[in-house]
C-alpha cells in the first residue's frame, strides 16, 4: 500500500520545480511508495508547466521553428526515346568447382569422442571415428539410461567383449590387467 503525503512536502516540491532547484529528497520514502491525492498531482503538474514555460521564455530561439522553403527545381525537356537493339550477353558456363559443402551438426558419437580427445575410455588408445563405439557403463538392459554421464566412446571390440556386464565387472576386468591392459583387436 502507497503511503500517504503531507501537503507541506508537496508544496515544497512545487516550488523546487518551479525555481529549477533540485527536487530531490522532497519526500521520506521513495515517489513509487507515495500515495499522491488528485489535488496533490495537479499541484505538480501545474509547477511542471510552470517551469516549462519560463525555459521557453528564456530560450526564445528554439520555440520559432523554421518553416522549411519550398524548392524550385528546373525540369528538363524529355529525350525523344531511342531504339537501340538489346543486346544478348550470354552467361558464363557454370564453373568446375563443386559448391562448398553445408556444415552440418556432429553425430552423438562424434561429440563424445572430441570430448574425450578422440581416445577409448577404457583403454587410452587414440581410436578412430570408424572403430568407435558408445559403450554405457550400466547396460541399457539392466535399466542403464541412454544419458552422457552414462556414456562413454570406446573400441567396438571392447564393446562386444563386455556385452551386458554390470559396470562392477566391466572396471574389474580392466583392472585386473594391472595397467597393461589394451582393448581387444580384431
Amino acid at each position: 500500500m502507497k503511503k500517504p503525503v503531507d501537503d507541506a512536502l508537496v508544496a515544497e516540491c512545487a516550488n523546487r520545480i518551479r525555481s529549477g532547484g533540485p527536487v530531490g529528497a522532497v519526500f521520506p520514502f521513495p515517489l513509487s511508495q507515495c500515495g499522491f491525492t488528485v489535488a496533490q498531482k495537479l499541484v505538480i503538474k501545474e509547477a511542471q508547466k510552470v517551469r516549462k514555460q519560463l525555459l521557453k521564455k528564456s530560450n526564445p530561439q528554439t520555440t520559432t521553428p523554421q518553416q522549411p522553403q519550398p524548392k524550385t527545381v528546373a525540369l528538363k525537356p524529355a529525350a525523344p526515346p531511342r531504339s537501340q537493339p538489346k543486346v544478348v550477353v550470354p552467361k558464363p558456363a557454370a564453373p568446375d568447382q563443386a559448391p562448398a559443402p553445408k556444415s552440418r551438426s556432429l553425430t552423438k558419437l562424434e561429440k563424445m569422442l572430441f570430448l574425450q580427445q578422440g581416445k577409448c575410455f577404457f583403454c587410452g588408445e587414440t581410436l578412430a571415428r570408424a572403430d568407435a563405439n558408445i559403450e554405457h557403463l550400466h547396460p541399457l538392459s539392466l535399466g542403464g539410461k541412454r544419458a552422457e554421464d552414462n556414456e562413454v566412446v570406446c573400441h567396438k571390440s571392447l564393446n562386444e567383449t563386455f556385452g551386458n556386464l554390470p559396470l562392477k565387472q566391466k572396471f574389474e576386468f580392466v583392472l585386473k590387467s594391472a595397467g597393461s591392459f589394451r582393448c581387444p583387436k580384431k
